[in-house]
C-alpha cells in the first residue's frame, strides 16, 4: 500500500481529504495527515513516503520548502500541491524538478482524485521498470556462464584482445584470473558416458565434473572451467593470490588424480585429463590447449581413462614462430569463423562493405606463408573459404550466373593459384562481384516494383489508392515500399500519385465537357473543394480556371 502525507495548515481541509479518500474504493492509501510543515517533518522521520499531498501558503515552513526537505530524503516522492491561482509562477518553478503535479482549489475532488490517480500510476510504471531491470539483471546473470564459454573459446582460437580489453572482460564476465599474469590448463575428455548416455544426462554429468572438480580445487588454485565441446571441459587455472606457479602447479596435479578417481567411483564414468607442466602467457594460451587435446588424442585409447602431463619438449618459448608471428596466425585462424559475417554485405549488394570487411578478416602481413607452418595455414584457409563460397552459391544457385566472369575451378582446386597470397586476392575478387552482381538483380527488381506499383496507379486511379493496398500488389511492406519508391524515383509515392490525378484531371478539363464534381471523382479525389484545393496549389489556378485558358488558347 503506498504511503500518502497530507498536509494543510487548515485541519478541516485535511480530515475532510482524509474522509474523502478512505471512501475511495480505487485508490487505498497509508495516510498521514499533519498541520504544518515541521509537523509533517518529524511524523516522517525517516520513513516512508510515495505521495505528498500539501498545500503551498502554509505559515512557518510553506508547501514549496516541504517538498524541498521531502524530496532531498526521498527523490522519487510524487508532490501534489493545493495552490491558488497567485502562485501559479511558484508551481511552475517546482514542476521543472519533475514528478509535481498540481490542483487548484476551486477546481473540487475530482480534480484532486485524478491527480492521485496518476501519481500512482507513474509509481506503478516506474516499479514495472525496476522488474524488467531486475529481470534483465538476474537473466544476465543466469546466461554467463554461456557467455564465458564463448568468449574463452574464442580466445582460445585467436581472437586475443590486448591486456587491458582483456580485464574488462574478466571483469564483466566474473572471470576471477588475473589477465596479466601466467596461467595453467587442463583438458578433461570423457572416455564413455555410462549411465549419461541421453542428452538431458549429459548435461548434468558435465555439471556433476564441474561440482566435483570445484570440491578439490576451490581451496588450493584459482580458476575458470568451461565445457569445450561435446566430450571435453578446459580448466584454466592461476596460483592464489600472494602464492606462487609452482604450488599451484602441484596442487593441479594432486586435484587432477583426485578428480579422476572420484568420477570413476561416484560417476561410473572415465575421465581422461591433459595437465599442462608450466605456465604460460594467455597469448600462448591457445597453444598450450592444442597441445594438451594432442597428448589427450595420442593417449590410450578411449574408454580407459588416463592421466597425461604435458611433454617437457614442447617448448612455448624457445625455437617456436616470433609472438607476432603467432598473433597473426592466430587472429586467421579466429577470423576464419566470422566468414558468416560476409554474406550480408554479399546479399546486401554493398560492394564497399564487403571489401572493407574481406580486407579486416584476411588482410596478411608480409611473409606468414613463406614459414612450414604458414603454409599449411594458407591450406587451412582456402579449405574454408573454398567451402564458404560453394555453399553460398550452391544455396542461391549462382554457378551458372558466375561460371563466365570467374574461373569456377578455381574455388576448388588449390593448384589454380599462383600463391596463398593470390588465393586470398581470388576469394576477394569473387565476393565483389557476387556483391556486384546482387546490387544489380536488386536494382532490377526495383524497377520492375516500381513499374508495376505505377501502372496499377495509372489503371486504378478513380479508386483508393492506399500505400498499403499498393505495397500488398507487389509483397513488400508499406513503410519498404515508401523508402524504395523514393530512393529509386526522388519522388514520394503520395507525390507521384497526386500528381498523376492532377495530369489526367487536367486532360479531362481539356477534352471534355464533364463537371468539375464528376472529373474529381473520376481521378479519385473524395471530394471537388479537396480537387479544386490541390489542382491550385499544382498549377496556380483553380479548375475552372484551368479549363477556360485551355479553351483560350484553342480559339486563337
Amino acid at each position: 500500500m503506498m504511503k500518502l502525507l497530507i498536509v494543510d495548515d487548515e485541519p478541516l481541509a485535511v480530515n475532510y481529504l482524509v474522509e474523502a479518500l478512505s471512501d475511495m474504493p480505487n485508490l487505498q492509501f497509508d495516510m498521514t495527515k499533519a498541520y504544518s510543515g515541521k509537523e509533517a517533518l518529524a511524523k516522517l522521520g525517516n520513513g516512508k513516503v510515495d505521495i505528498l499531498l500539501t498545500d503551498i501558503r502554509m505559515p512557518g515552513m510553506n508547501g514549496m520548502e516541504l517538498a524541498d526537505a521531502i524530496l532531498a530524503m526521498r527523490p522519487r516522492c510524487r508532490v501534489i500541491f493545493l495552490t491558488g491561482y497567485n502562485d501559479f509562477d511558484y508551481v511552475q518553478t517546482a514542476m521543472r524538478k519533475g514528478g509535481v503535479d498540481y490542483v487548484l482549489k476551486t477546481e473540487g475532488d475530482g480534480a484532486i482524485m485524478q491527480a492521485l490517480e496518476k501519481a500512482v500510476a507513474d509509481i506503478e510504471a516506474e516499479l514495472n521498470d525496476k522488474q524488467i531491470l531486475q529481470r534483465a539483471r538476474q537473466q544476465v546473470h543466469l546466461a554467463l556462464p554461456s557467455l564465458r564459454r564463448d568468449y574463452l573459446i574464442d580466445f582460445l582460437q585467436g581472437d586475443v584482445d590486448r591486456p587491458d580489453a582483456r580485464g574488462k572482460r574478466f571483469k564483466e564476465l566474473d572471470i576471477d584470473l588475473d589477465p596479466e599474469q601466467q596461467v595453467l590448463a587442463m583438458v578433461g575428455r570423457i572416455d564413455a558416458w555410462g549411465s549419461f548416455s541421453a542428452p538431458a544426462d549429459r548435461v548434468l554429468l558435465f555439471y556433476s565434473i564441474h561440482n566435483i572438480a570445484e570440491e578439490y580445487m576451490r581451496s588450493d588454485v584459482r580458476y575458470i572451467s568451461f565445457q569445450y565441446d561435446r566430450s571435453r571441459i578446459v580448466w584454466l587455472l592461476q596460483p592464489r593470490r600472494g602464492e606462487s606457479m609452482e604450488a599451484a602447479r602441484k596442487a593441479l596435479d594432486a586435484c587432477a588424480e583426485s578428480i579422476q578417481y572420484a568420477c570413476k567411483s561416484i560417476l561410473r564414468i572415465p575421465l581422461s585429463l591433459a595437465v599442462s607442466l608450466r605456465a604460460v602467457s594467455w597469448e600462448q594460451a591457445g597453444e598450450l590447449l592444442e597441445h594438451l587435446k594432442l597428448q589427450l588424442t595420442f593417449c590410450m585409447a578411449a574408454g580407459e581413462e588416463t592421466l597425461v602431463v604435458e611433454t617437457p619438449e614442447h617448448d612455448f618459448n624457445g625455437s617456436k614462430p616470433s609472438s607476432d608471428l603467432m598473433l597473426e596466425i592466430g587472429r586467421l585462424r579466429s577470423n576464419i569463423h566470422k566468414l558468416d559475417l560476409l554474406e550480408a554485405s554479399m546479399d546486401n549488394g554493398t560492394t564497399d562493405e564487403f571489401e572493407a570487411l574481406y580486407e579486416s578478416l584476411f588482410q596478411v602481413s608480409g611473409g606468414l606463408f613463406a614459414s612450414e607452418e604458414g603454409k599449411w595455414l594458407g591450406l587451412e584457409l582456402f579449405s574454408h573459404l573454398s567451402a564458404f563460397f560453394l555453399t553460398y552459391l550452391n544455396k542461391r544457385k549462382l554457378i551458372g550466373e558466375l561460371k563466365g566472369e570467374m574461373p569456377i575451378e578455381s574455388i576448388y582446386d588449390p593448384n589454380q593459384h599462383a600463391g596463398l597470397e593470390a588465393m586470398l586476392t581470388f576469394f576477394g575478387e569473387m565476393g565483389r562481384r557476387i556483391a556486384d552482381y546482387n546490387a544489380k538483380q536488386q536494382k532490377e527488381r526495383s524497377h520492375d516494383i516500381v513499374d508495376r506499383v505505377q501502372r496499377y496507379i495509372h489503371q486504378f486511379l478513380h479508386e483508393e489508392l492506399s500505400l498499403t493496398k499498393l505495397a500488398d500488389i507487389v509483397y513488400l511492406s508499406p513503410p519498404y515500399l515508401s523508402r524504395m519508391y523514393k530512393q529509386m524515383t526522388g519522388q514520394g509515392l503520395l507525390d507521384y500519385i497526386n500528381e498523376t490525378r492532377i495530369q489526367r484531371g487536367k486532360l479531362l478539363l481539356k477534352q471534355t465537357d464533364k463537371k468539375i464534381h464528376d472529373i474529381a471523382s473520376e481521378v479519385g479525389f473524395e471530394s471537388a473543394p479537396y480537387f479544386t484545393r490541390l489542382f491550385r496549389k499544382k498549377t496556380g489556378m483553380t479548375p475552372q480556371e484551368y479549363r477556360e485558358s485551355s479553351k483560350g488558347m484553342e480559339s486563337l
